[in-house]
């Protein structure tokens, strides 16, 4: 962990120790008010709430996890103003939430320029082992043929090869991928569409990482190519949260959901509850499994 990350967690967590430590309490009451636990709505983020929420219950604290899906500038805003107190959310979604234009790339970078334009009060925890990065996916026969191992190698695959992805792809993704020199663009696929029309060696695809890790699973066929350093922008799932209501106990559970939670463990959670898994039984199973 570099210096300024950890003085700047430092800072935080003592800056927050005394306030927290009957967290909030409610207007006329000795009950402490529930931390509340926002989210966007995806499978993914619901899962990813309940599960930092039912690891901070684990501390004593009460918790509420909101019914009412928000975007990410929404989420931020309420944090700010104290109608939220946490929420999980992707480094990158945060850092175009906050600011035009950004061009960190980087885990690192991005999570640095998150912490400079969060709003005052409001800060991140540590990042969990869960990257939705969007990839290149590309025939194994492929990668092996020209020695590929990282995105900025991709100029060695014929030019003009037809780019086939799950979503569409912003202007910062198609420059991130144009070394490349894809040809024609086909968006809006399945994750499983994309991972059978590359296998060929005819086409070039993408998936987030979330996707890779349920479309790739168990194939040898089909590989994606990484750069922690030329691809699009990191998307690594963090807890945002109002520093002062996050005590000592608390940043110690919320640090033990990042060492535990990977990016297949929330790609398999998120698709459960996409079949109609309630979210906050699927987060507690994957809780009391991993001893968080």
């Amino acid at each position: 962990m570099s210096t300024r990350r950890f003085s700047r967690r430092a800072a935080a967590l003592a800056a927050a120790i005394g306030a927290a430590a009957t967290l909030i309490t409610a207007c006329g009451s000795d009950v402490p008010a529930p931390l509340r636990v926002g989210t966007d709505g995806t499978p993914e983020m619901q899962v990813a709430a309940q599960i930092y929420a039912g690891a901070l219950a684990r501390t004593g604290v009460r918790v509420d996890v909101g019914g009412r899906a928000s975007a990410d500038r929404r989420l931020l805003d309420e944090a700010a103003q104290g109608d939220v107190d946490l929420f999980p959310a992707f480094t990158g979604e945060l850092l175009t939430a906050l600011m035009p234009g950004p061009d960190a790339v980087s885990s690192e970078d991005v999570e640095e320029a998150v912490n400079r334009a969060l709003p005052q009060g409001v800060t991140i925890g540590d990042p969990a082992a869960v990257n939705d990065r969007r990839q290149l996916i590309l025939a194994q026969t492929v990668s092996d043929a020209d020695h590929l191992t990282d995105l900025a190698q991709c100029g060695a695959v014929p030019p003009g090869l037809p780019l086939v992805s799950t979503g569409e792809l912003t202007a910062e993704e198609k420059q991130a991928f144009s070394v490349c020199r894809f040809g024609a663009i086909t968006e809006r696929l399945t994750p499983q569409q994309v991972a059978d029309r590359v296998r060929g060696g005819q086409a070039l695809g993408t998936l987030t990482g979330l996707e890779a890790a349920t479309a790739l699973a168990g194939r040898d066929d089909v590989t994606a190519l990484r750069s922690a350093e030329s691809g699009p922008m990191a998307q690594d799932l963090v807890p945002v949260f109002r520093a002062s209501l996050i005590g000592k106990p608390q940043m110690k559970a919320l640090s033990r959901v990042a060492g535990e939670l990977t990016t297949a463990d929330l790609a398999e959670l998120a698709a459960r509850v996409e079949r109609g898994a309630d979210p906050a039984a699927v987060a507690n199973e994957w809780i009391g499994t991993h001893g968080v």
